[in-house]
């Protein structure tokens, strides 16, 4: 017999979540000469010029805040006010500074620690995948060694009436990624997540009870590597590579890009991103229930396979609305080895103070191209109390073992996560 391993799609399909850091720093800047000044050559002239003020300003995501307070005093001619050939022109400048505080956003997509420093994001969240599906056909196998008539011709028939139910995956997550700045452009970043699946199988058509099964623990590590290749006043470019393992399910490789244009108070930008993954246990995956019996049912999504390839694209934008508070939203298509999905983000971030950001973030499937796909399931039946039958006839009757591979067709199939992002920097 096959064994089977779940790999959940929900894990899969959880974006690559950048460590975070930020930049901030108290400079001075603003350094003024005044240039010569023109008087007439008849009479003294005497001029001053005050300015102050207050200039809240972002550019390119950076909000500065500019006191300026600068005094430029010109004179001239110490005389009695008359003209003096004799005598030069002296001007006096006074030089003035303009104090500014410059505050990197925690949230921004393109963050990274500078050399030395530290970054953290703590990420909480819940996502819930659901479809409701219908099984078509199936072949039942007598496995019982003590049957009479064991591995006996299989029995195999349509579904009639068809049976239909519903899936339910959900999945608390607490995922944390420490990053280091290796330098000010190359970090080193570190993950790890706990986390809690339940699957269920549900509202069967001909009222068979549902079954579940959850399993919780740390089941997810990996390490990787973040360069913002590129920062300019106009233009901003990271890459990233990741190892993930996840605990008896895969080792997965990533790879992603993004790249982003500023414009004033936002940043649009581009991301690609590609994994592969190598299945640890088995030849397929999808969700699965068992019970202390040895029971169990499978809906596979992929059989007959040991790596696992996905690809997404997509657009975003990220915007500065005050000094506090940040949005970010993005639109992303992807194929996801058996199914391609478009979905959206959107995400509001608040920032209190230099060092500490929260960021709330919802995600949602618009599209999915898994809907009236058809997959196979497999049952294993201890002790069967259900018979396949040949013309009316009950086989298999004395079998305690039965095994049941067949079809199931998904009617419909969606996704969303929601979450927080608890981000410091030190």
């Amino acid at each position: 017999m096959k064994k089977y391993t779940l790999a959940l799609a929900l894990v899969a399909l959880v974006p690559f979540v950048s460590a975070s850091a930020y930049e901030y720093k108290q400079s001075r800047s603003g350094y003024y000469t005044t240039p010569t000044v023109k008087t007439s050559t008849y009479k003294r002239a005497s001029t001053s010029r005050k300015t102050g003020g207050y200039g809240n300003v972002i550019t390119n995501n950076f909000y500065y805040n500019q006191p300026v307070q600068s005094y430029t005093s010109r004179g001239v001619y110490k005389n009695t006010g008359y003209y003096n050939p004799g005598k030069k022109q002296s001007t006096t400048v006074k030089k003035s500074y303009s104090a500014q505080e410059r505050k990197f956003f925690l949230a921004n997509p393109f963050f990274q620690p500078l050399k030395g420093k530290v970054g953290s994001v703590t990420d909480l969240s819940y996502a819930r995948n659901h479809f409701n599906f219908d099984m078509l056909n199936g072949t039942v196998y007598n496995i019982d060694p003590s049957s009479s008539t064991y591995l006996g011709t299989p029995v195999s028939g349509i579904v009639n009436p068809v049976v239909s139910g519903k899936a339910n995956t959900s999945q608390f997550a607490v995922k944390e990624d420490l990053s280091y700045g290796l330098t000010d452009t190359l970090s080193l970043v570190l993950m790890a997540q706990y986390d809690k699946t339940k699957v269920e199988f549900n509202g069967w058509s001909d009222g068979t009870a549902g079954d579940s099964k959850s399993d919780s623990g740390l089941n997810v590590f990996g390490i990787g590597l973040q360069n913002r290749f590129v920062d300019t006043n106009e233009w901003i470019a990271m890459a990233e590579f990741f190892y993930q393992h996840q605990k008896d399910a895969a080792n997965t490789f990533m790879g992603a890009v993004k790249a982003g244009y500023k414009v004033n108070r936002a940043t649009i930008y581009g991301i690609g991103r590609i994994s592969y993954s190598n299945l640890i246990k088995g030849d397929t995956y999808g969700i699965y229930v068992d019970n202390s019996t040895g029971d169990y049912l499978m809906l596979s999504y992929k059989t007959d396979i040991k790596n696992i390839l996905q690809v997404e694209g997509g657009i975003g934008a990220f915007a500065v609305l005050n000094k506090y508070f940040t949005l970010n939203g993005e639109m992303m298509y992807g194929h996801y080895d058996w199914h391609n999905q478009l979905n959206i983000k959107g995400a509001i971030g608040w920032q209190p103070a230099d060092s500490f950001a929260l960021n709330l973030y919802a995600s949602t499937s618009l599209y999915d191209s898994a809907k009236g796909k058809i997959r196979q399931y497999m049952n294993n039946d201890i002790n069967p109390t259900a018979y396949p039958k040949v013309n009316d006839v009950e086989q298999f009757t004395d079998s305690k073992h039965l095994y049941t591979i067949g079809d199931y067709k998904i009617k419909d199939y969606n996704e969303w996560k929601i979450g927080v992002q608890a981000i410091l920097y030190f």
